[in-house]
């Protein structure tokens, strides 16, 4: 298991997301910009990769003290 879990992350914002349930089991994340996640969403808005609190990446930076 890793310290570097997404509910630690400068990037994780589960603020935005607006179920309960889905508030508790994850969040987005703001490493970076948004994207479609398949050619018929091109034609909408695009969206924040949604992650759960306990994933994690390369692109992981701890939160400001």
């Amino acid at each position: 298991m890793t310290d570097k879990a997404c509910n630690v992350c400068a990037f994780f914002d589960n603020a935005a997301v607006k179920e309960t349930s889905a508030k508790e089991a994850g969040g987005l994340c703001r490493f970076s910009a948004p994207t479609f996640l398949t050619e018929e969403e091109m034609h909408g808005d695009a969206h924040w990769p949604v992650v759960k609190s306990n994933d994690w990446c390369g692109s992981f930076e701890g939160q400001a003290a």
